[in-house]
């Protein structure tokens, strides 16, 4: 095992026991439940979900529109999940608790394993270990990755997709990169088929490639385009039949086009700048990668490299800086790569800002751009080399800053968020150009403020011994719904527990208090498994250590 896979090796352990100790183990959306029924259907052999988020097909029966990449994925922890809590014995309610708390682990896995593959990707541009570990945290904890993490969505699939395949695109000299690649083709766009502009962006270094090296990113792109065509048919008689009707067509994208990228970019409720601060340095990171000379400004003399080894041993803060006189690999695999990165941005600009529902509601953040962000924290990790001290001051205030955000994310569910706020049931229709205006555009009502009175008011009301407390009826799984009212067709809970779960936070150890389990014990756990987490991150640390 080399140092980089060794060191990536334990990036993942780390990240799915911190993911894991900090997961809510809920899955309550209707998108995310139609999704663990589609994995129950599967199972059965058949597509047909219960009534819900749901569209009738031509044989009466219902179908989820979304694409079935991730229940097909999600079918292992499904079937344990299922599997373990009838053995249990446990009551209907309980046991439909237990088996979406294994369920929701998905996705702590798929983070663990895009944060270990961005490691790997990293180093591969030629990305200094420290500085690569660096952009690992950066992802990992301070972006709406972490949040996403703890979700039943897709995002976290279609972002590791993307990065394969960019990597892929960019290594395809390598026989194991161009696998990886198709591969990644195949998760972005069998995740969502949206996502096929921005695979097909993220192939570009592709070009200087000769076409046999072609081979694998098609089968991977005619693969996943051949199972949406087979799916479309199983669910609604016809290939070309998405379920997404009108939003699928030049129809849905009314938004003005400044509005959604101001919206996208810098808005308080949903602007990626504030959701993930760390992205204020990559105009430094674009400009030091594209300077005419990418080595340092002078070579260090004789005498000065005599000089910097006797600074070792004078205190840190009185040694020179290294940036003065590091020489700097030359990083043309990533300069071949960045365009393809820009390419997407820009891409996902101007179609998700003129998109009618641009801010994705009913989730934490800007949603359509979490799966961009590990290609764009690339270039964030290349700028992390060698900072200056003010750059690396600043990198350090924008890490605080993104992790803030996120501990009120990870802390207090998105949907008792919109709740509390009012947000939730919507007022207008989606469609209303002043739908959830407020929520979007005026810091006074920004998510991000919202979710830390939340997290303020819970966790002092807990440290007091007002904790809420469930009820649960026998058919009654725990669900926070953000964007629909429960169907009839699937489990809910009374409206006394729903007004209960606002004062819950978000984690799967406080859900299982609630609901009646001893809570030392529970905390207990989740302590080990936080503690062995950063355990493991620190062994990530020392292998890093190594590489450099």
């Amino acid at each position: 095992m080399t140092g980089t896979a060794r060191t990536a090796r334990w990036i993942a352990i780390a990240a799915f026991l911190i993911y894991a100790a900090t997961g809510g183990g809920r899955i309550v959306g209707s998108d995310e439940v139609t999704m663990l029924e589609l994995s129950r259907a599967l199972m059965r052999g058949g597509v047909a979900v219960p009534e819900g988020a749901t569209l009738a097909g031509r044989d009466g029966r219902f179908y989820t529109k979304n694409s079935a990449l991730q229940a097909v994925v999600a079918l292992p922890l499904v079937a344990i999940g299922d599997g373990a809590a009838q053995l249990a014995g446990l009551p209907p309610a309980r046991r439909e608790l237990a088996a979406r708390c294994v369920a929701s682990l998905l996705n702590a896995l798929i983070a663990a394993l895009l944060l270990a593959a961005f490691y790997v990707a990293a180093r591969r541009f030629g990305i200094r270990a420290p500085a690569a570990l660096a952009g690992v945290a950066l992802l990992g904890f301070t972006t709406p990755l972490w949040v996403y993490a703890k979700s039943f969505m897709a995002e976290p699939l279609q972002a590791l997709g993307v990065l394969l395949a960019l990597a892929g695109a960019s290594f395809a000299d390598e026989p194991r990169w161009r696998r990886a690649g198709g591969v990644g083709v195949f998760l972005a766009v069998g995740a969502k088929l949206s996502m096929l502009p921005f695979a097909l962006v993220a192939l570009l270094p592709l070009r200087a490639q000769a076409p046999q090296r072609w081979l694998p990113f098609a089968i991977g792109l005619g693969s996943a385009l051949l199972a949406h065509l087979g799916y479309n048919v199983a669910r609604f008689g016809t290939p070309l039949e998405t379920g997404y009707g009108a939003q699928a067509s030049f129809a849905a994208y009314t938004t003005p086009l400044w509005v959604g990228v101001y919206g996208l970019l810098l808005s308080s409720g949903k602007g990626v700048m504030w959701f993930a601060p760390a992205l204020w340095l990559l105009p430094g990171a674009w400009r030091k990668l594209h300077r005419p000379h990418d080595e340092a400004r002078h070579e260090p003399s004789r005498f000065q490299r005599a000089l910097r080894g006797l600074a070792r041993f004078l205190p840190r803060g009185w040694r020179p800086s290294e940036s003065e006189v590091v020489v700097e690999h030359r990083f043309d695999d990533l300069r071949r790569a960045a365009p393809a990165i820009a390419g997407m941005a820009a891409m996902a600009l101007l179609l998700y800002g003129t998109f009618e529902h641009w801010a994705g509601d009913g989730s934490f953040g800007p949603r359509y751009l979490v799966p961009l962000l590990p290609v764009a924290f690339l270039l964030v990790a290349f700028g992390l080399q060698h900072p200056s001290r003010a750059r690396r001051r600043a990198a350090q205030w924008l890490a605080l800053a993104g992790l803030l955000v996120q501990l009120g994310g990870v802390g207090i569910h998105f949907g008792a968020q919109m709740r509390s706020a009012g947000d939730y049931p919507y007022r207008l229709a989606l469609s209303d150009p002043r739908f959830m205006s407020d929520a979007h555009f005026n810091p006074r009502f920004s998510p991000i403020l919202g979710h830390w009175r939340l997290l303020i008011a819970n966790a002092s009301a807990e440290a007091r011994g007002d904790a809420p407390r469930l009820e649960l009826s026998a058919a009654a799984p725990a669900a926070i719904d953000s964007s629909a009212a429960a169907p009839p067709g699937r489990l809910g809970v009374s409206a006394v527990d729903q007004a209960q779960l606002l004062r819950a936070l978000d984690f799967w150890w406080t859900y299982a208090a609630y609901a009646g389990l001893p809570r030392l014990p529970l905390q207990a756990v989740a302590l080990l498994l936080l503690a062995f987490g950063l355990a493991a991150a620190l062994r990530a640390r020392v292998a890093a250590r190594r590489e450099a």
